[in-house]
């Protein structure tokens, strides 16, 4: 007769979880300037789900040595087990063995039942429950709540501007506190459905834990695109099948083996509990040695200055991430008057930018440092910053310097920007940013059919941090409508270089520059919204007499860009206008638009011109170019949606606009991407 008791489905158990805890994998790489959601530090959890897997064949090796370890211990072999009874003759009248007979027959039917279904689950008492729920509930909860986000900020470091120890006292309390009073609610459900309740709960936490390591591939960085599963059809296919599958099998499994499912769950629960956090004290580990070790101290950039402007003498910057100079001309078409208030500017239409995408492009703004011939991808990245005397040059000319960005390296800009300083002077909005981080690691945890309810954006969590500067035009805007430029009380001279979202995904202004949701505007909108934050920025000039005597520049990182593995199909110009320090009567002249083959080559030439220091090793200014042939270059980056692949460099021999006039030159460098 068939014989099943504890010991054998512990056993059972063990081996079924191993084949869920065996995880080889490669570890993906980091994103650099924008959250990867999909990244996981699989290594060493495929480590710790190795030591388990160990433990459970060790287990299996013992059950050959139980026979002798139960003789020594005089442990019963067959307790609580089915045992065919011993073959006995049946005496008495023929009534007597017609009863023993069918109390057999009843007892043969009682264990057939009791073999298909297993022993009846044991009543648990109300500490017996707590302590499932507490485990279980342990589980689902820091595999939702801790777990991810302290992964995801480590892993995605040069993407924020926190790090883990920043985030991890709000995050450890809520994950216990949370685990505590979701086990006491728990424990005192009574009957079946503390048993479904818990098995539910392991699932949703197996689903979750599954999806992060095998079904968030395809998932793209979080920079502001939303999710469209449109694109996405057979990973939300494969993931909804792959959790409902988990959900129903462990509810089967509860119905018809409860005591087994019992054990199972409990395992599994605090298995995959151990394998996470060994996973999380690894990162931990690293993630301080790396601070511990780092060169330079962390900074933080602040709002500090940015809508103050100095009496004397000012440069502003106008970065519109995005903005392509054929984005503005079909605003022109129109509103032929959105250039009104641009008077004494030049609009130069025919004009290229010098990196791309926005990582690359915002620093060549900010150090006027291009690849070299036969410089490698490490070399250029590590020492762009260090090889660059450009805010040097605007500093010895005694302005304020201060720059708003999250595509920088702030400790590589902090001697020179008066609005970056030590981490340790930031606070953080404790309640905003587990809210924020929560969103990201549900994000990451869920299935895919329901990810975009949980949609973020990297500068949302950039912005948990209060005095932080942070891309977000509608705010920017509106604290420029209500508090206005003033005139600073501590610089006579100023710098100011604004990085907004412009032209950028998210998609969240309209064309008065307010808030709105995504589905109230679209890219042209929001292009029209941010360009004319910038006009109130030049109204409120004028109103403050200060018009005349400054220099404002208007430009983008970058023109049209989307993410591609192949070369350009179209141009990508960057919006430039620019205007110097005029006269009352130049000042107030109508825009004008030139045509000369200029762009980002000669930006940094033409600010230390108008800031007064010599221009004369930048090159021409941009009123200095003639018009006539000239090659200007350009390197164009090929992306995955993850990482960046290579680079590729273009010759523009003609106008930018013409895509017959963009020639690859052949030159390319291979990205290396470092974890």
């Amino acid at each position: 007769m068939k014989r099943m008791g504890r010991y054998s489905k512990l056993a059972t158990a063990a081996e079924v979880l191993v084949c869920a805890l065996v995880v080889l994998a490669a570890s993906p790489l980091p994103a650099y300037a924008y959250v990867d959601p999909s990244v996981m530090t699989y290594t060493i959890q495929a480590v710790a789900g190795a030591a388990v897997a160990l433990g459970a064949v060790l287990g299996v090796a013992l059950r050959r040595t139980r026979r002798f370890l139960f003789r020594i211990f005089k442990i019963d072999e067959n307790a609580n087990k089915i045992v065919e009874p011993d073959v006995a003759a049946l005496g008495g009248s023929e009534g007597q063995r017609a009863e023993m007979r069918a109390e057999a027959d009843e007892e043969a039917r009682g264990l057939k039942e009791r073999l298909a279904h297993g022993r009846p689950a044991k009543r648990l008492s109300w500490p017996k429950r707590f302590i499932r729920a507490l485990i279980c509930c342990a589980f689902l909860v820091w595999t939702i709540t801790v777990f991810p986000p302290i992964d995801l900020v480590a892993a995605n470091a040069d993407s924020l501007l926190f790090n883990i120890f920043d985030i991890m006292d709000v995050v450890l309390f809520m994950g216990i506190a949370i685990t505590i009073v979701a086990a006491l609610i728990i424990s005192f459900i009574p009957g079946r459905a503390f048993d479904v309740i818990l098995t539910l709960i392991v699932a949703v936490g197996i689903g979750c834990y599954v999806q992060m390591l095998f079904l968030n591939e395809q998932l793209p960085l979080a920079d502001g695109r939303p999710l469209q599963l449109s694109i996405y059809k057979m990973s939300t296919l494969i993931s909804a099948v792959v959790w409902i599958a988990i959900v129903i099998v462990l509810l089967i499994f509860n119905a018809k083996k409860k005591p087994f499912c019992r054990a199972f769950i409990l395992v599994t629960s605090l298995a995959l509990f151990i394998v996470q956090g060994v996973s999380m004290a690894s990162v931990i580990s690293d993630e301080s040695g790396r601070l511990s070790t780092a060169e330079e101290s962390p900074t933080v950039m602040s709002t500090y200055g940015i809508n103050e402007v100095g009496s004397e003498a000012n440069v502003t910057v106008f970065v519109l991430d995005t903005f392509d100079t054929g984005i503005l001309d079909i605003l022109l078409e129109e509103d032929p008057n959105i250039l009104d208030e641009y008077t004494g500017f030049t609009y130069f239409h025919n004009s290229t930018g010098s990196m791309i995408p926005t990582r690359y492009g915002v620093p060549f703004l900010l150090t006027n440092v291009m690849i070299q011939e036969g410089q490698d991808y490490d070399d250029y990245l590590n020492n762009r910053y260090d090889r660059s005397t450009f805010l040097q040059d605007i500093a010895d000319q005694g302005y304020e310097i201060t720059i708003y960005s999250d595509s920088i390296d702030v400790n590589k800009l902090e001697p020179y920007a008066a609005n970056i300083f030590p981490e340790n002077h930031r606070e953080f909005n404790d309640e905003k940013l587990w809210f924020t981080l929560e969103r990201m690691s549900l994000y990451r945890v869920m299935p895919w059919i329901v990810k975009p309810f949980f949609w973020f954006y990297t500068d949302e969590l950039n912005a948990s941090s209060v005095d932080s500067y942070y891309i977000d035009d509608a705010l920017y805007g509106t604290n420029l409508q209500t508090e206005g430029l003033t005139v600073s009380d501590d610089a006579d001279k100023t710098f100011r270089f604004i990085h907004m979202l412009g032209a950028h995904y998210p998609y969240t202004l309209n064309e008065e520059g307010e808030r709105v949701t995504e589905d109230q505007t679209d890219a042209w909108r929001q292009s029209r919204g941010s360009f004319n934050i910038v006009t109130e920025y030049i109204r409120q000039l004028k109103e403050l007499g200060l018009y005349d005597q400054s220099t404002i520049i208007v430009t983008a990182d970058h023109g049209y860009w989307d993410t591609r593995t192949e070369p350009l199909d179209s141009p990508t110009s960057p919006l430039l206008l620019v205007k110097p320090p005029e006269t009352a009567e130049e000042a107030s002249q109508p825009i004008k638009v030139s045509e000369v083959p200029t762009g980002h080559l000669d930006y940094a030439a033409t600010v230390i011109d108008l800031v007064g220091g010599d221009s004369s090793a930048y090159g021409p200014t941009v009123f200095e170019v003639k018009d006539g042939p000239r090659d200007r270059y350009y390197w164009m980056t090929e992306h995955n949606d993850h990482v960046d692949l290579k680079m590729l460099e273009y010759v523009i021999q003609g106008h930018a606009l013409d895509m017959d006039n963009w020639h690859l030159t052949g030159e390319e460098i291979e990205v290396n991407q470092h974890d």
